[in-house]
């Protein structure tokens, strides 16, 4: 069963002007997953976005992808961190007058 929110990455690579090792390599990475169905590979529709951003970081600011990948775990690490400065606010409130 093909899903409708899935594109054909040699479709999507030839539209995009984006080498398919790109889309491998991120997957490698574990930014993207990719999915096989027969003889085809597919990425989910809101992969997209993502492949995108990490395009727009590697072009623009000449950036590979081992300095992507340590850059999305500093921004996971400095989300955790908040989203857990905000929950100790937030139980802190319940001593204030």
């Amino acid at each position: 069963m093909v899903s409708e929110n899935l594109i054909l990455i040699t479709h999507y690579c030839e539209n995009t002007n984006t080498p398919e090792e790109f889309i491998y390599s991120l997957q490698e990475y574990g930014f993207i997953k990719i999915q096989r169905i027969d003889n085809n590979i597919y990425v989910e529709s809101h992969e997209i976005v993502e492949i995108e951003r990490i395009s727009r970081l590697k072009n623009e600011l000449g950036i590979n992808l081992e300095g992507i990948d340590a850059l999305y775990h500093m921004i996971k690490k400095i989300s955790y961190l908040e989203n857990e400065l905000r929950n100790t606010k937030n139980r802190l409130k319940i001593y204030e007058p």
